[in-house]
């Protein structure tokens, strides 16, 4: 089962870092006037799988109190900022600066936020889907139950 949970938090976490990156690039070359490299896509794949590892790492991990999520979550955005940084340096996107290194951060609070509230939008619906089917159930179970007591 856990490396089921893993493989799908992958996936979901792959789709929306990749996508949040994706605008933030878009964002970046539109701001700035680059013509985009056909090259750079492979690499935002590459990174959106790369920074979706430890996000679905984390999920698995069995967390018992609030200020070790809490911990845990801090750190997980630490790394996702260094691996980022590295990335940037590795795949010569650009210099690393003062300044990249801000716009660096506020592109993974952007790409977090954005990821977090994807993950939030797809679980409120299955909860909400899980409850009706409760419901659906509990009232069946509730049904036979009284017409075996007539």
């Amino acid at each position: 089962m856990m490396i089921k949970e893993f493989f799908v938090s992958l996936l979901h976490y792959f789709v929306n870092i990749t996508t949040a990156i994706l605008i933030v690039t878009a964002i970046y070359m539109t701001i700035s006037g680059q013509p985009m490299n056909s090259i750079i896509l492979w690499e935002i794949l590459l990174s959106g799988l790369i920074t979706a590892l430890p996000s679905a790492v984390l999920v698995c991990l069995d967390t018992k109190t609030g200020k070790i999520v809490l911990l845990l979550w801090l750190v997980h955005f630490t790394l996702i900022f260094l691996i980022s940084l590295l990335l940037i340096e590795v795949f010569g996107w650009y210099k690393i600066t003062a300044l990249s290194i801000l716009l660096t951060f506020l592109a993974v609070v952007f790409i977090y936020l954005f990821t977090c509230f994807a993950h939030y939008l797809v679980d409120r619906r299955h909860v909400a889907l899980m409850n009706q089917k409760l419901k659906q159930r509990y009232s069946k179970a509730n049904r036979n139950y009284s017409e075996r007591q007539k």
